[in-house]
């Protein structure tokens, strides 16, 4: 807010930071300041999904102002055509998913371009490892040359505490030291009774246990990856009854969410009876979250990888050009699992497909410290380490000096 009030340059702000630390929450809150100090403010969100969400958030309780609320919610699609500082703020939330020239219905050839240019003030909310699609170009890097090549004051700043996971940031670290994604991480115990997580033998036993958490009034959804196709919205009309994520060997059969209401499966009463994908649930949370992880991700026992499988992947634009690109094709797989898996306030439930996935995952749990102490001795000679269990040990004399 400092910078918005003070800067007459043309001004770049970068927050990054991870999922749940607060990017979205800073971000309409800083556009609620600017909206009452009357600027002229937008909020672009380019994930439709979130946009919609956040607008039938707002508009819940006076449904008359929704026209006015929807004009200053905007896609980043349709910016390429304005004019030079037309705005004085653009507030870009989940800015990772900002588009090049290869996005369908897009016209322009940068959409990062689009708005540092259209504004005097452009602030981007981003988290580069929420890059899901090859046309997704919006990293903390790209915004930062852009900037560069307008000549624009570049503002950094990076978000780090946990307020989601029940502010279990080891969870996060955890996960992307399970999926691969960042092996350098070093993790530590997250409280488990604080938040609940889960690996599942079954995908009936994960919907179950999805749909107890619902029942008890707790907001809970199921997701999955893009490991099965999607039926033409010829075919399956509004009423989502093509049971398309199906796994025989369970007797499991659920639709994918309804594809004319998919913005607004995160909030549509039915939704639990039907699975969401990354790109409805993206910049979203539920108090308990259940992820299926198909057959597009699978443990290598021979290598010790966990790799992405190339067939199995069926979003035909997540993967256009990657043929000969494995290391991007396995990070962007990775990263829409990372984003599912870390959607839950309170617990992530997980089946994998995959067995040895299935195994890899528990045993990864299984091992996991609970908390790692350490006394020394009056000496100062000696290091005692206590691992394992719940709570501290009363007699340290039972564990090895």
């Amino acid at each position: 807010m400092s910078i918005c009030e003070s800067s007459r340059d043309k001004t770049v702000v970068m927050v990054k930071g991870g999922p749940g630390t607060g990017k979205s929450v800073v971000a309409l809150n800083v556009f609620g300041k600017l909206l009452q100090r009357k600027k002229n403010v937008r909020f672009v969100a380019p994930n439709a999904a979130f946009r919609n969400v956040m607008l039938e958030t707002l508009v819940k309780n006076d449904p008359r102002q929704r026209v006015r609320v929807k004009n200053l919610f905007m896609g980043s699609a349709s910016l390429w055509e304005c004019r030079d500082n037309e705005f004085n703020v653009l507030v870009v939330d989940e800015a990772h998913r900002l588009k090049n020239e290869m996005a369908y219905g897009y016209k322009g050839d940068n959409q990062i371009e689009d708005i540092i240019s259209s504004s005097r003030i452009a602030i981007f909310f981003v988290d580069d490892r929420q890059r899901i699609r090859p046309e997704d170009i919006g990293s903390s890097s790209e915004i930062a040359r852009i900037a560069k090549k307008y000549n624009a004051k570049l503002h950094e700043f990076t978000l780090d505490a946990q307020f989601r996971c029940a502010g279990a940031k080891d969870f996060i670290a955890w996960v992307e030291k399970a999926l691969q994604i960042d092996n350098s991480a070093r993790t530590a115990a997250w409280d488990r009774e604080s938040f609940d997580f889960r690996v599942y033998s079954t995908p009936n036993k994960l919907f179950k246990a999805i749909k107890e958490k619902n029942d008890e009034g707790f907001k809970a959804r199921l997701v999955a990856g893009y490991a099965w196709d999607w039926t033409s919205l010829s075919e399956n009309n509004d009423r989502a009854q093509i049971l398309d994520v199906s796994m025989p060997e369970y007797d499991f059969a659920m639709p994918w969410n309804q594809r004319t209401k998919s913005e607004l499966w995160a909030i549509l009463p039915n939704g639990l009876e039907q699975i969401g994908c990354v790109h409805t649930i993206q910049g979203l949370e539920f108090d308990y979250i259940g992820v299926i992880i198909g057959n597009d991700l699978r443990y290598n026992r021979a290598t010790g990888k966990v790799e992405a499988v190339w067939n199995e992947y069926k979003d035909k634009a997540g993967k256009k050009g990657l043929k000969n690109d494995p290391v991007t094709f396995n990070a962007l797989v990775k990263n829409i699992y990372r984003i599912l898996l870390s959607r839950g306030m309170q617990g992530c439930y997980v089946f994998c497909r995959d067995k040895n996935l299935r195994d890899y995952l528990q045993g990864l749990y299984d091992s996991k410290l609970e908390y790692a102490d350490y006394f020394v001795e009056e000496n100062n000679s000696a290091l005692w380490v206590a691992e394992g269990g719940h709570g501290k040990p009363e007699d340290k004399n039972s564990y090895s000096i």
